[in-house]
């Protein structure tokens, strides 16, 4: 998950750090983006990893999908009302027993 999820992080927050991009912590980036550039970071993301976004949210004004990485999970959410993107990454919990299957 480091290289391309942090590529993800890194790149989509660079762009928008003239638009407000805050961290949030260091797996949670915020950042103010058009709804339309939010959802063309999901279908990249999924794209580039060859894997498809399991929606979790999908409204007219919110949508959530969480992308699988070989090492963890990224979730992406836009927000139309709010213009703004959320990246977070997370691991998979080695306590669980689980791994990200590929």
């Amino acid at each position: 998950m480091r290289s391309f999820l942090m590529i993800i992080l890194a790149g989509t927050f660079s762009t928008a750090a003239m638009g407000g991009a805050q961290a949030q912590s260091a797996d949670t980036r915020i950042a103010s983006m058009p709804f339309s550039e939010c959802l063309s970071i999901i279908s990249e993301a999924a794209q580039e990893m060859d894997e498809q976004p399991v929606k979790l949210v999908n409204t007219s004004d919110v949508v959530t999908a969480r992308i699988q990485a070989s090492d963890g999970f990224v979730t992406v959410s836009c927000d139309r009302s709010a213009s703004k993107i959320t990246l977070t990454k997370s691991p998979v919990p080695e306590a669980a027993g689980m791994t990200a299957a590929r």
